[in-house]
């Protein structure tokens, strides 16, 4: 009768597991009971590659029977399926947990440790987040972290609705800031006309958001910056760490978090977010600059800010990619340099 051929560990009955098998150790086992879940699991060279459970079996063969050793592979038994979505799902919630747990650790450290917090906000998804921390933390109601807030006269009609409606659910109040030499559109376009980003976007950028901004920090005597800028947003900020040093210290709770992180907690806690999201906006700016950006590249790597500075560039010809608060620069006007680091 000829002997069926199956896997050398299941053919041993008394070699050590991992040692090399010669003919004179290899016995035909009835291995029917048996099902391997890879083929994977049995080496070329004649050992086993399976971490093996030994259990004691009696063998009957014509004319003897003899004791022996069932070598049964690991790997055999495991036979229960696993539900790739789910796991990854589990997965991505226990990760969320982690994420959440260092950012409000962030922020506490941050804002403990500082007497002027300040969060310049903007209203895109990042900014939710941080906000929704911040409440659980009691620093919006009680008025010990501020919120800034810069009207470019430039943004979309949604945001300025969306920032009323956020000061309502947190109890708080942001402090608005906008060109200095300015009351509202209509006099920033009697003296500057209706193009200055498209004539000179530096100037544009110092005149709406750079020194309002810096004005802000300056104003409610910021030694914390809080933010919302994160690894993934671009090569640029590729190595943001939670805290940086200057003057203020920077406080990024959501350095190590991705777009997608961010999107998971806001359908987590069923935050709301701002309404253009809807209209596939993945971040919002101001409006002659800001497009909509298929949802499929929005979790891409740069993907959330793809949308933004859409037909503007830099005097040297580059492609812009930040709004001149987060780069360096030699703006000594306001006195805050540091910060655009």
């Amino acid at each position: 009768m000829s002997t069926p051929t199956m896997p050398n560990c299941l053919q041993r009955a008394h070699v050590p597991c991992g040692s090399a098998l010669s003919k004179r150790d290899i016995q035909p086992y009835n291995t029917s009971a048996l099902r391997f879940s890879s083929p994977k699991s049995v080496s070329r060279q004649g050992r086993c590659a399976c971490n093996l459970n030994r259990t004691p079996a009696v063998r009957s063969r014509p004319g003897c029977q003899q004791r022996a050793l069932l070598c049964k592979p690991v790997c055999a038994v495991a036979q229960t399926a696993i539900d790739i979505n789910t796991y990854v799902q589990e997965s991505r919630n226990k990760r969320l947990e982690l994420l959440e747990r260092q950012a409000l650790e962030t922020l506490k450290i941050c804002v403990e440790n500082s007497e002027h917090p300040v969060f310049p906000c903007a209203l895109i998804a990042g900014d939710v987040v941080i906000l929704e921390l911040l409440s659980k933390l009691d620093y919006l109601k009680t008025g010990r972290v501020s919120v800034a807030f810069v009207d470019t006269f430039h943004l979309f009609p949604e945001t300025i609705t969306f920032l009323q409606q956020l000061e309502d659910k947190h109890g708080f109040k942001a402090k608005e800031f906008h060109a200095a030499d300015s009351t509202d559109v209509k006099d920033f376009r009697a003296k500057h006309g209706r193009d200055l980003y498209m004539t000179d976007i530096d100037e544009y950028d110092r005149i709406c958001k750079v020194e309002p901004f810096n004005r802000a920090l300056k104003t409610l005597q910021c030694d914390v910056m809080i933010n919302g800028r994160r690894r993934d947003h671009g090569f640029e900020r590729a190595q943001l760490e939670v805290v940086e040093e200057g003057s203020p210290i920077k406080c990024n709770p959501l350095a190590w978090w991705e777009f997608k992180d961010c999107w998971d907690y806001i359908h987590k806690h069923g935050l709301q977010y701002h309404p253009l999201h809807d209209e596939d906006f993945p971040s919002i700016g101001d409006l002659h600059s800001t497009v909509p950006v298929p949802r499929e590249k929005w979790f891409e790597y740069a993907g959330e800010r793809s949308g933004r500075f859409q037909g503007l560039t830099n005097k040297d010809g580059s492609v812009k990619t930040e709004c001149g608060i987060h780069v360096a620069g030699d703006d000594e006007e306001s006195g805050m340099s540091n910060i655009r680091k």
